[in-house]
């Protein structure tokens, strides 16, 4: 792993691509409406981190939307998003189920 802003740990592409691979045959977990993201989405995402390193979370909004919310989901849970494809997207949070 490269480290990142703030010394976090980043994946590499090899990483990424690894994970998106054992992603395709997850369904998502959490659903994001119109209301967007907010406190409680991200507790049920931290939530569904309990039980795996891999989440999908599937959203209703645009593309563009759907990455600015992608994005703040992650930043609340400490996550990291490794990939979307339509309007779902695959979350990964490292040694998450081992908490």
């Amino acid at each position: 792993m490269e480290s990142g802003p703030e010394d976090q740990p980043r994946l590499t592409g090899a990483e990424r691509g690894k994970l998106r691979s054992l992603a395709q045959t997850l369904d998502p977990k959490v659903f994001v409406g119109k209301a967007g993201v907010n406190a409680g989405i991200a507790k049920l995402l931290a939530d569904a981190f309990r039980n795996a390193d891999l989440v999908k979370v599937r959203f209703t909004a645009e593309r563009e939307e759907m990455e600015q919310q992608a994005r703040e989901l992650a930043r609340l849970t400490e996550s990291e998003v490794i990939g979307s494809v339509g309007r779902t997207a695959t979350f990964f949070k490292l040694g998450a189920a081992a908490e």
